[in-house]
């Protein structure tokens, strides 16, 4: 009798499968899982799960849990009245002002929605974005924000585009109508859009779970997302997620939780097919936020090499089941939801909290009227340099207090000593200050300088925009060696009422997470493009060898 070389578990539409020591991993965690009832304290929301939940409790706050779609439902009459006013007022286009799981989720719901109209994700104080939408008036025009953010630099977005409508001679109601908050009721975002008089949509608790929440689902029904039908889809997931067999939420999040519980704690996510694109972008940055850091999410987009190693394993979506380690496959609605709900189960196997603020995470508040974000960049920038290559205008600054990295006396070397402090079980992670757009930003180029760097270390490399994702070990100290990239920018914003532009914030928000990263621990280097095409031209040279 043969024995099937994977193991799969299939509820409707949707089959998780596993194989080799992953499958041995999970099916030792999910007898555990069953006896803790965490499938059914899932379900019900019990506060014991986690210390956050309990705290939210005794406080009397909602909370954003794993793939529950009622708060949305309930607010779906509201949802549709804004939507008609938009459309009565011609506002065709979106911005969406947020970061996280909840924002990438939106993008992902819009992505994959026929009808919808693109929408424009701002997660950082990037200017490249926001002065090509102010430079299209026309579009501006027709342009409704939604913030979901409270931090510092969502904040500062918002005032950036008051001022862009200001300039375009709107009404002080007008502009009022253009934009929409969601927020829980009493906090920082709730009260700025009261004092503004925006329209405000209250929303529990932001937690990394907020794919069917008003955060994800109000920016995109604005976008055209018919958001009752999805949830409607997604709710016909849920039964299965409360049962002890066939339950692919619990046995994708034993997967993940087993395997890292077993060493490997680097999940590759390989997104084969083209039928759901986006998909395994907002993954990563769940499994990031929902445990804590304790899982390292690697999206692999092709290109990128990774070498097997005893921590690695591969998960993909509609992969091969006999040759992928695990395969998930789903319709849309039901991978939002599963994959939520396995991000949870990851988490309480790891003894995290996935209902916690999030390590790293930028604390919502602004630099005070007529003050500058504090240190001074360009101070910290002149003083910290160790090595400038390249003419002046069009180089690259090495800066840096590690002394290893601070001994290379060139950029191909700096390469190498990366690699060295990498060493043979660690990853580099490459947090990128700059535009993310691939045709018009610098996507494109940095994904490529990560590829070169991943063949060169031959361990992971992580790439993320405008803000870092720590990993934490079993030790719960951070670990990895940081890449941070920050360049000068040609086109500014002034940001109203302060006395900087949107690159000040930036790059102090750079050397900020740099310095975090340095305390923790970690090795870090950050590379300052004085020109940005030219710096990374001269950056891509040097990892292959050319320079």
């Amino acid at each position: 009798m043969t024995v099937p070389s994977f193991t799969a578990v299939v509820s409707g539409n949707t089959t998780v499968t596993a194989r080799g020591p992953v499958r041995d991993a999970a099916e030792r965690m999910l007898g555990r899982l069953w006896i803790d009832q965490v499938p059914v304290r899932l379900a019900s929301e019990d506060p014991a799960l986690w210390p956050s939940a309990a705290t939210a409790a005794d406080d009397g706050r909602a909370l954003c849990w794993p793939g529950q779609p009622g708060f949305s439902r309930a607010i779906l009459p509201q949802i549709g009245e804004l939507r008609a006013k938009a459309r009565a007022e011609g506002l065709t286009e979106l911005a969406l002002l947020g970061r996280g799981a909840p924002a990438r989720a939106a993008g992902l719901i819009v992505r994959n929605s026929a009808a919808a109209r693109p929408l424009t994700l701002l997660e950082s104080a990037e200017p490249g974005p926001v002065v090509r939408t102010g430079a299209d008036h026309e579009r501006l025009r027709q342009t409704m924000v939604v913030v979901t953010g409270d931090d510092a630099a969502t904040e500062t977005l918002r005032r950036v585009f008051v001022r862009m409508f200001q300039d375009l001679d709107l009404s002080p109601a007008q502009i009022a109508r253009r934009f929409v908050t969601v927020a829980e009721p009493g906090g920082p975002a709730a009260k700025r859009a009261d004092e503004a008089g925006h329209p405000l949509i209250e929303a529990p608790g932001r937690t990394p779970f907020g794919a069917l929440s008003p955060y994800a689902l109000v920016p995109a029904a604005l976008a055209g997302t018919d958001v009752a039908r999805l949830l409607d889809h997604a709710t016909t997931v849920l039964p299965a997620l409360t049962r002890p067999e066939n339950n692919p939420g619990l046995v994708l999040g034993a997967i993940l939780g087993g395997a890292a519980r077993a060493g490997r704690t680097t999940v590759v996510l390989g997104d084969y097919p083209a039928s759901l694109p986006g998909l395994a972008d907002w993954v990563a940055v769940l499994l990031a936020e929902a445990t804590g850091g304790r899982m390292l999410p690697l999206v692999q987009h092709g290109g990128q090499p990774v070498v097997p190693s005893d921590d690695v394993f591969l998960v993909t979506l509609d992969g091969r089941p006999r040759q992928d380690d695990a395969t998930v496959t789903a319709p849309p609605s039901a991978q939002l939801v599963v994959w939520e709900y396995a991000a949870a189960v990851a988490a309480q196997l790891l003894g995290m909290d996935p209902l916690a603020p999030l390590p790293g995470a930028p604390a919502p508040h602004d630099p005070p009227a007529g003050s500058a974000p504090s240190p001074s960049p360009a101070e910290e920038s002149m003083a910290s340099a160790v090595l400038t290559e390249g003419e002046p205008g069009q180089a690259v600054e090495v800066h840096t207090h590690d002394p290893v990295l601070a001994g290379a006396t060139d950029l191909a070397g700096l390469f190498d000593a990366l690699a060295e402090r990498v060493g043979a079980d660690g990853h580099l992670a490459i947090v990128a200050h700059l535009d993310p757009d691939r045709a018009r930003g610098q996507g494109t180029q940095v994904r490529r300088l990560g590829a070169l760097l991943a063949a060169r270390c031959a361990r992971p490399v992580t790439i993320s925009w405008g803000h870092r994702y720590p990993a934490i070990g079993n030790d719960r100290r951070e670990r990895g060696v940081y890449l941070v990239l920050t360049g000068n920018v040609v086109h500014d914003v002034p940001v109203p009422d302060r006395h900087y532009r949107l690159s000040r914030l930036q790059l102090a928000q750079a050397l900020s997470e740099a310095r975090a990263a340095r305390s923790g621990g970690c090795p870090v280097v950050r590379l300052h493009l004085q020109n940005r095409w030219a710096g990374l031209a001269r950056l891509l040279e040097s990892a292959r060898g050319e320079a």
